[in-house]
């Protein structure tokens, strides 16, 4: 009975998911990880330190749009050249991307140094906060053109299914940065205390040393999948962008979400609004899996079409969707069990910690539906279906998430209600996107 309801399930077919998996899950959790030991470090400070780096990462998170939009389009044409056994022209594309990527990330590092004061305040922190921001964000801004590059590479490993080379440049990087960090926010014998500026100096040299190395591997490794073609396709590039802008216009709109959730959230006082931060950071531990899976049930959709076999490229979401629902719902498990351990590893401030246990327990009851949006959402972009993504996800959280959550905000409900808000929203989304999987939509697509 258990066999014929799992007719998906392989071991071949789960070990391939996992080897693509669990290094990309594991590199965004070092990723997160390093985002993390600013709030740890920086949180000493006080709540008022917490909340001003806390928004200048929501800031920098407006970035991570443009940066999906490179990833998406360049892992959808990666992958299915791989699929398709053509080589050359998938190392054309990257190439092709990483070129385009470069021009495209000057005027966007300009544009970011012009429109944060005024990010500051229309979230509405304090005086005080906002300068710690400013600090923080006036030398972390100049990291955004290796944060695109970077972002290239990443996916052309990923198309490839090699994700465990950035993995393993991600553990030397993890392993350096809070050494780093630490000399530069505290002082270190000749190295002066820099406290926010020290963090974000730190940050940026991490991001140089990061980017530099996978150019390195990609570039002169001989055993790399992939690596840069000697032609320049402006066909790719075009093709690239219309299948990634519908992805990072969606990205856009969730990250504004976000941040506008920050600036809802800001109306229940500064502690609450510092409790908020601690467990989006958390969440962010969370998430990670997902990512994981979502980059897997990509890059198989994407190959196993290039190869032109839907019917495996099924069954291999599906057999992604049960091994990372297994996942996410322990995960899930953990953040409302130890909420209050794991809120208490960032701030000693009870208040605080308690903010981030109202939103932690009803948040981990939704990650195996979070599970499920995760890897079909990653499922259709593998197959280039990037339009209906932005249509669902636009939908579903600005008409049932932030809407509801404004109302109840304004209206002064306890932050409680807007946290259960998001919760049902999830699970519901979760719903949606199945249903589009199943109607088989992704086998006509053509890119």
């Amino acid at each position: 009975m258990a066999r014929r309801f799992l007719y998906f399930y392989s071991k071949q077919r789960s070990k391939k998911i996992l080897n693509i998996a669990i290094p990309s899950g594991l590199n965004s959790l070092l990723d997160i990880i390093n985002l993390s030991i600013d709030l740890i470090m920086l949180g000493s400070f006080g709540a008022t330190t917490i909340v001003g780096v806390g928004v200048s990462l929501s800031y920098m998170m407006i970035i991570f749009a443009f940066t999906t939009i490179v990833f998406v389009g360049n892992n959808a044409l990666v992958s299915r050249f791989l699929g398709a056994k053509n080589p050359l022209e998938a190392n054309n594309t990257i190439t092709s991307i990483t070129l385009a990527t470069a021009i495209i990330s000057i005027p966007l590092t300009c544009l970011a140094f012009l429109c944060y004061t005024p990010f500051f305040a229309w979230i509405g922190v304090d005086e005080f906060s906002q300068q710690i921001g400013d600090n923080f964000l006036q030398i972390l801004l100049f990291g955004i053109p290796l944060l695109l590059i970077k972002q290239v590479v990443i996916s052309a490993f990923s198309a490839a299914g090699a994700t465990k080379i950035p993995f393993f440049i991600k553990i030397i990087i993890t392993l350096i940065n809070p050494l780093l960090k630490y000399c530069l926010i505290f002082g270190f014998f000749i190295i002066p205390r820099l406290e926010i500026e020290g963090a974000a100096i730190a940050s940026l040299i991490i991001n140089v040393i990061e980017t530099c190395s996978l150019f390195f591997v990609l570039w002169l490794y001989k055993k790399s999948p992939v690596t840069f073609g000697k032609t320049i396709k402006l066909e790719y590039i075009k093709k690239a962008f219309k299948i990634g802008i519908p992805s990072g216009f969606e990205r856009l709109l969730t990250i504004f979400s976000i941040i506008l959730m920050n600036k809802l959230i800001a109306i229940y006082g500064t502690h609450t609004l510092a409790g908020y931060q601690i467990a989006t950071r958390i969440e962010g531990f969370a998430f990670m899996p997902g990512f994981g899976f979502m980059i897997a049930a990509m890059a198989l959709m994407g190959q196993n079409l290039g190869a032109k076999k839907p019917l495996e490229a099924r069954y291999s979401t599906l057999n992604t969707i049960l091994l990372g629902s297994i996942f996410m719902g322990i995960i899930g498990l953990c953040m409302t069990c130890f909420a209050y351990y794991l809120s208490a590893i960032f701030t000693d401030e009870i208040e605080s910690i308690q903010g981030s246990i109202s939103y932690l327990i009803p948040i981990g009851i939704s990650q195996v539906p979070f599970a499920f949006i995760c890897i079909l959402d990653g499922a259709l972009r593998g197959a280039g279906i990037t339009k209906i993504t932005l249509i669902v996800n636009s939908l579903m959280i600005w008409g049932l998430r932030i809407l509801p959550c404004y109302f109840l905000a304004t209206l002064k409900y306890p932050v409680i209600y807007i946290y259960i808000c998001i919760t049902l929203e999830t699970f519901l989304r979760a719903f949606v996107y199945w249903k589009i999987f199943q109607s088989g939509i992704w086998k006509r697509h053509k890119l």
